[in-house]
């Protein structure tokens, strides 16, 4: 007869296959498995623990616990990405935690945690609510009902969410956070969070607007080093640069970044081709784009990455990798009288050709100009076409000119709108050779 896995056997009295948990816990299961085997409890109370657990009546309960709000452009069709659910999981390792804390501290007689404490309690995601992606938690308790010394979880996990909502909400106004919680709580807080980018937010005390406990970039910082003994924090990052070394004895490789850092990263079986690949043609140029978990230092500089998701070749023409060159220009940088871009300026204008230039498009020249902006050149059979990009109104003005027959396109286009962007793919695909446009 086929059983569930990870369950063991005893046997007794008929031959009859009775499941129990190779620990002290039972869960429905097991309940369930001896209705339809229509085996009677009442007949195995002779048993020894922890088998004896299997007799008596089983309960679990549903507490409604959280509803945190996600805030962000991800999260505005009530939807959550995969990547966050790993932040909620550490969430519910931090809660379990600190509940334990509040234990031993409230019975200070007690020299352990009681059996099944953390086993029994778990955390459950049962619907999304509406407005920005609000999952509604519920604590699931889990107990057997006739144990000789009941702990009630609720008192502590409750206790334990009061104690993580106030930390965060001290963090918020940079305040203090000794005696909220211990130092090694302080540790899951550079995993809770990490997948949010700098909009973003984590309001664990929704809606509590006077104390939202808004876990963002800055709080989860500033949490995680509040701890003495922490080096650093990480972080999920996007980098660019090229693999001049890789040691594949100790699977590690080097990468130098477009600015000249040189960090440390690990080679994973999974990208292991790529990498070696980019090594080789390292002294070609040829560029990675890398999205993982870099490891920052307290000055918040990358020094490494703890782990890569996913690495790709780069164009030569790469527009994020020549705009992340820009970053290093100073004022000055043209004999003497440049303007340089700001970064934040060449972050935003890297994200909008992302988002809305497509890769069937022919990539652009970039160049800086000396007002502070960025000027986009293509040489398309007979046209010459430039885009001068003015960064501080996010507006372009495009020329375009038939170097054979003189004819000439001019248009100001709003880079800020999505309609500028298809307007700017309409010219260029009209431009293209072959196309009814030549």
């Amino acid at each position: 007869m086929s059983t569930p896995s990870g369950l063991a056997i005893a046997t007794a009295q008929t031959n009859v296959d009775i499941l129990v948990f190779a620990g002290h816990r039972v869960t429905y299961l097991l309940m369930n498995y001896l209705h339809t085997m229509n085996v009677k409890l009442g007949s195995y109370l002779a048993f020894p623990s922890p088998y004896r657990l299997a007799a008596r009546n089983f309960m679990t309960e549903n507490i409604d616990f959280l509803s945190p709000r996600l805030v962000g452009d991800r999260f505005d069709w009530h939807s959550i990405p995969l990547e966050v659910l790993k932040d909620l999981s550490a969430l519910e390792e931090l809660l379990v935690e600190v509940a334990k804390w509040h234990y031993r501290n409230e019975n200070p007689q007690r020299k352990r945690i009681p059996k099944g404490f953390a086993e029994e309690v778990s955390l459950k995601v049962t619907e999304i609510g509406d407005g920005s992606a609000i999952p509604k938690i519920v604590l699931c308790v889990s107990s057997v009902t006739g144990t000789l010394f009941p702990v009630d979880h609720r008192e502590y996990f409750a206790k334990a969410k009061e104690s993580i909502v106030t930390a965060i909400d001290q963090a918020h106004h940079q305040g203090s956070v000794a005696g909220i919680l211990q130092e090694s709580h302080l540790a899951y807080f550079d995993r809770i969070g990490r997948s949010l980018r700098d909009s973003e937010a984590l309001e664990l005390n929704y809606p509590d607007s006077k104390r939202p406990a808004r876990i963002n970039r800055a709080t989860r910082r500033y949490l995680t080093l509040a701890a003495s003994s922490v080096q650093g924090f990480t972080e999920e990052v996007t980098v660019r640069g090229s693999v001049c070394e890789a040691d594949q004895r100790k699977d590690r490789f080097q990468l130098q970044l477009i600015d000249g850092r040189i960090i440390d990263a690990p080679i994973q079986s999974e990208h292991r081709e790529t990498i070696l690949d980019a090594f080789q043609r390292f002294r070609q140029g040829v560029r990675v784009m890398i999205d993982g978990v870099g490891r920052f230092d307290r000055r918040s500089r990358l020094d490494g990455l703890e782990s890569v998701e996913h690495i790709s070749l780069l164009d030569s023409l790469d527009v994020g990798a020549r705009l992340e060159e820009f970053t290093s220009l100073t004022n000055g940088w043209l004999e003497g009288k440049g303007v340089a871009p700001k970064v934040d300026d060449l972050e935003w204008l890297t994200d909008q050709f992302e988002a809305n230039y497509s890769d069937r498009l022919p990539a652009p020249y970039l160049y800086p100009t000396g007002e502070g902006g960025v000027q986009a050149e293509w040489s398309l059979d007979r046209w010459e076409a430039t885009l001068d990009i003015d960064l501080k109104s996010k507006s372009a003005y495009w020329h375009a000119l038939n170097q054979s027959s003189d004819d000439e396109s001019e248009c100001e286009i709003d880079l800020s709108s999505l309609d500028g962007w298809k307007w700017l793919a309409e010219q260029l695909t009209l431009l293209v050779p072959g196309d009814p446009g030549e």
